[in-house]
Parts: C-alpha cells; sequence; structure tokens
C-alpha cells in the first residue's frame, strides 16, 4: 500500500518540484546502451531534432525531492486532522531514511519548509495509507520539531538540516508540528 504525505500551512504555499538536481543535455548528447538516435526518430516523435533538451540527472540522488500539489478530491478526508487551512499533497521518498536519496526527499521537504514559513509560524504534517484516511490519527507518533532550537520530540536535539534528514521519517497515521 502507498504511504501518502500531506502537509498543511496557515498561508497559501507554492506548489512544484522541490530539490531536485536536473541538468538539460541535447539529445545527440545522450549515450544510451542500445538506442540509436537517428534523423527518422526526430521526425516521428516529439523532438524537433537532435538538439532538443531533455532533462537528464546525472546521478540517482539527484533524481530525489519533493512535490507539493494541490490536494485532490479523493484525500479531503485528511482535512480534519490539520489546524491550517491550507492543506496540500507532499509526494516523495519520506517513509524512510536508509538510503542517501531518501535523506535528500527529506532533507528537501525541511528546506522547503524553512524557506517558506515565517518565523515564529508552524507547519503540520500528516501521513497515512492509501484509503485510511479518515481513520483516526496515532496520537502516540504525534511529534513536535522545532527549527529554531532544533528540537526533534522532547528528547533529541539535530544540529542541521542534514542531520535531521538523518532521524526523521514519516509513519502511518503520523502527525507532526513543525515550529519555525
Amino acid at each position: 500500500m502507498t504511504l501518502h504525505h500531506f502537509i498543511g500551512a496557515n498561508k497559501k504555499l507554492p506548489i512544484g518540484d522541490f530539490g531536485y538536481s536536473p541538468t538539460f543535455k541535447p539529445i545527440s548528447e545522450l549515450k544510451i546502451k542500445g538506442v540509436s538516435f537517428n534523423k527518422k526518430l526526430f521526425r516521428k516523435n516529439r523532438y524537433k531534432s537532435e538538439h532538443s533538451l531533455l532533462k537528464v540527472y546525472e546521478t540517482e540522488e539527484d533524481a530525489y525531492g519533493i512535490d507539493i500539489i494541490h490536494l485532490a478530491h479523493e484525500y479531503e478526508a485528511v482535512v480534519n486532522k490539520f489546524t491550517h487551512p491550507y492543506i496540500y499533497e507532499i509526494q516523495g521518498y519520506l517513509h524512510s531514511n536508509n538510503t542517501t536519496g531518501q535523506r535528500k526527499s527529506i532533507q528537501s521537504l525541511f528546506l522547503y519548509i524553512e524557506e517558506h514559513i515565517s518565523k515564529g509560524d508552524t507547519i503540520e504534517l500528516y501521513s497515512c495509507l492509501d484509503g485510511y484516511e479518515d481513520e483516526d490519527k496515532d496520537e502516540s507518533l504525534d511529534l513536535v520539531i522545532n527549527l529554531k532550537t532544533q528540537q526533534f520530540g522532547k528528547h533529541l536535539k539535530f544540529k542541521d538540516i542534514n542531520h535531521l534528514s538523518q532521524i526523521f521519517y514519516l509513519e502511518d497515521k503520523q502527525y507532526i508540528l513543525i515550529k519555525k
């Protein structure tokens, strides 16, 4: 099953993709094993010429980040988990921190939060499995993260966003309040 992530704020947040590190290269420069780029391909395809640019990720980690999108109608049941009026879905690998790519997605989330909320404001996060949006949150998983004091829950301190990305991940039915 898919674990969905949501973010709530007191103000409208920018939507889009954040944290990814693509480069753009002409098709003619790409070397893909088993693929030959010839003039016929360009006439039949949507690419105008061998000079058309494609988004390329140089490393696997470059392909990780987050997407903030408008809340789809089928997920509106999560709105009651939030106190803030503006709710969005977050797409990204936030359910684990085992790989550098997953940690980069988490880091991208916190960099996004730091950039888009004001000092003294809060952001809410909530995660749940697909189809379980109307079930109660698990209050034993509730957590407060204070970015100003670098406090993670009641007992842990973190050094910076990079360190936070190594200790943080979202669980099913978990609510998190983030203070700045």
